[in-house]
């Protein structure tokens, strides 16, 4: 067994991350000893908490809200999905500093094919113009779909958001009130499901065999499920997205990738 892989996870609030859970689980797979710790951390606090991990030996950390973009400042270096995003959500320390780089947006096209979920000429319909979007658009163009189409309460924001990534395909932004086009996919990328409620959204943005995807999981997951089983879609949770994300993770500290669908049915086993 490899010994003393020290990671940890930053955030605020961070006492409900399933991270030390999930890498726990690649851990036993792969025979890795992971000592991979959950820690609140405000975003003035993060450079010290780096150096903190650093001196006691940690290789590694996953960074979530609100830290995503703070981590920017903290890297060397940045992969390009995380210039894409402007955002890191993994860190690898070499004997410069700190590497960075962004899993998000290939963790989901990972789970999105695990799902057999076709990406490639589909027509994908996007809810929410925040992090969240902007970290999984650079993965969804590369697989070159018709077209994205961003839809956010505040049609300036997605309209500034699709201008970012136009230079890598067929990509705009509206408001919820925009005339509908039937779309192959439904990403719901904003944080509504939290508050228990779904973004306002006409039937017929949606094919009537689309399929629909939420990046949230577990109960903010549910106003998104009633409302697609309501109008006859399948609707799948993103804790797929989440292991997916998270594996790639550990591929880039270890050099290994684990086994995203077995990891994925025991988190469930665990959690239900």
């Amino acid at each position: 067994m490899t010994h003393n892989l020290r990671l940890a996870v930053f955030g605020d609030p961070i006492s409900h991350s399933l991270s030390p859970r999930i890498h726990g689980l690649f851990g036993r797979q792969l025979d890795i000893d992971v000592d991979y710790q959950a820690i609140r951390c405000e975003v003035n606090d993060l450079p010290a908490k780096l150096a903190e991990l650093a001196a006691g030996g940690g290789i590694g950390a996953n960074l979530t809200l609100p830290l995503k973009q703070a981590g920017l400042r903290q890297c060397r270096q940045l992969d390009r999905a995380a210039r894409l995003a402007r955002a890191v959500n993994t860190l690898k320390l070499d004997e410069q500093g700190w590497l960075g780089f962004n899993t998000d947006g290939l963790g989901l096209v990972l789970d999105l094919e695990r799902l057999a979920m076709t990406l490639t000429d589909a027509r994908i319909l996007i809810l929410g113009a925040g992090g969240a979007t902007a970290g999984i658009l650079g993965p969804l163009l590369a697989k070159k779909p018709a077209c994205i189409t961003i839809l956010n309460r505040t049609a300036e924001r997605a309209a500034r958001l699709a201008e970012r990534f136009a230079h890598l395909g067929n990509i705009s932004g509206h408001g919820l009130d925009a005339q509908a086009q039937a779309h192959d996919l439904l990403l719901q990328a904003s944080s509504l499901g939290h508050s228990g409620a779904m973004p306002e959204l006409a039937a017929d943005w949606l094919k009537p065999d689309a399929r629909v995807y939420d990046l949230n999981y577990g109960q903010a997951h549910e106003p998104v499920a009633r409302w697609a089983q309501k109008n006859g879609w399948r609707a799948d949770g993103g804790m797929g997205m989440l292991v997916g994300q998270a594996a790639l993770a550990f591929e880039i500290w270890t050099g290994q990738r684990p086994p995203i669908s077995a990891t994925l049915d025991r988190l469930r086993s665990e959690l239900s």
